[in-house]
């Protein structure tokens, strides 16, 4: 997985975590009538991400939303029957759109929401090339 926010959301996103109330959850605060609300069913929210990778495995992302679970949970084995139920549901409706389905583990140290949320990551299909460059000359590589 390669994925990156662009140099501007970059720096809104470490300025909302930098504003957020110690200990508060931005999940469970999330209001429905957000900009970003897609959708919703019974334990779940469909959010668009405002803070978007502008690309995931090398290519440009046409959409970026994430399935949030409604009750405050830090990892998948919190969900009843019926919950997973639902979330397995959710994610095959949005795999079969073209959407790609990425989730953090709770000790994650790239997780910076604890509240357990999935990302949904639709590209546009067409791979970057990529040059990476490093100090030494010779170890360039090209992707």
């Amino acid at each position: 997985m390669i994925g990156t926010r662009s140099k501007k959301h970059i720096k809104q996103y470490k300025h909302h975590m930098s504003e957020l109330i110690i200990g508060a959850c931005q999940f469970c605060d999330h209001k429905v009538t957000d900009n970003s609300f897609v959708t919703e069913t019974k334990s779940f929210k469909i959010i668009r991400n405002i803070f978007p990778y502008k690309t995931w495995d090398l290519q440009d992302v046409n959409d970026h939303l994430l399935i949030i679970p409604k009750k405050h949970t830090d990892t998948l084995n919190d969900f009843t029957a019926n919950e997973a139920i639902e979330y397995v549901a959710l994610l095959g409706s949005y795999e079969s759109r073209g959407y790609n389905v990425y989730s953090r583990s709770p000790g994650s140290g790239m997780k910076s929401v604890v509240h357990q949320h999935t990302h949904l990551i639709k590209t546009n299909g067409k791979t970057k090339r990529v040059i990476i460059y490093t100090k030494n000359i010779h170890a360039r590589l090209i992707v």
